[in-house]
């Protein structure tokens, strides 16, 4: 299979599938590697296709939250769950996490946390020991790219997590 054949039906697996399918899932269907499957994602976005990579696997954005919003927050990592389920109960998408690190300067990983599921999930993966929250080399200082279907929402979430005292000003380096 060459590989504009495989991209097709990598396409074609992950779209068929109710739920996210795996690198390792993907490169044993395929029957390459898994870096060959990060490539070919990659190959795929650029050509105007939104998969999306998740801590479960990739998706295919079929999302229709149009509307987007950097939020800049503070809290301890007991309270991640509080601040994902605040976003997730009010409509809204944590699609990302961004540091300003003093070493390293901006530093951003997908979250695409979207139910209270994917933020249980993410949870049990700090708390298993294999990571620590990003956040947490900054202090608990962190941004997030929030997405909604109106502003509205988007207004809504954000005084929710004023109202918690986890939302704080934006700095001018994250809008650039």
């Amino acid at each position: 299979m060459d590989g504009q054949a495989r991209r097709l039906k990598l396409v074609e697996l992950v779209e068929k599938s109710d739920k996210p399918v795996s690198g390792a899932v993907l490169a044993a269907e395929l029957k390459v590697s898994r870096q060959v499957v990060v490539t070919d994602i990659a190959l795929i976005r650029a050509n105007g296709i939104d998969i999306i990579s998740t801590n479960r696997g990739y998706i295919v954005n079929t999302d229709n939250r149009k509307c987007k919003r950097i939020i800049k927050s503070r809290h301890t990592d007991d309270q991640i769950l509080e601040e994902l389920f605040t976003i997730v109960d009010n409509g809204g998408c944590a699609e990302n996490i961004i540091i300003n690190h003093r070493y390293y300067n901006r530093l951003e990983a997908p979250l695409n946390v979207r139910s209270r599921l994917d933020a249980k999930e993410f949870m049990e993966a700090i708390e298993s020991g294999k990571s620590k929250s990003l956040s947490s080399a900054t202090s608990g200082y962190h941004y997030h790219t929030i997405s909604a279907d109106s502003e509205e929402t988007l207004d809504i979430i954000e005084q929710e997590l004023k109202e918690k005292g986890f939302w704080l000003p934006l700095d001018d380096w994250i809008l650039k």
